[in-house]
């Protein structure tokens, strides 16, 4: 939801989407909608771009990797 928030504009959305690999047409879809960020973030486009791996690549901790060294961390 944040990169979303941060990208704006749909142009700028469509172009991200593409450069992460989505195709032009699920691009167009998702990035012209008029849905908020929070329910954008469950389509197949944006998943298939931002997805776990990519963001935990980008350096980004998730909260059940979190929750399970907190709680088992044995």
């Amino acid at each position: 939801m944040a990169y979303w928030r941060q990208w704006r504009k749909p142009r700028t959305k469509v172009r991200n989407l593409m450069r992460l690999g989505v195709h032009v047409q699920a691009a167009v879809a998702c990035g012209i909608t008029s849905k908020g960020p929070w329910r954008s973030s469950k389509t197949p486009g944006i998943n298939q771009a931002l997805s776990n791996d990519y963001l935990k690549k980008a350096g980004l901790a998730t909260l059940r990797d979190g929750w399970i060294k907190l709680h088992y961390s044995d």
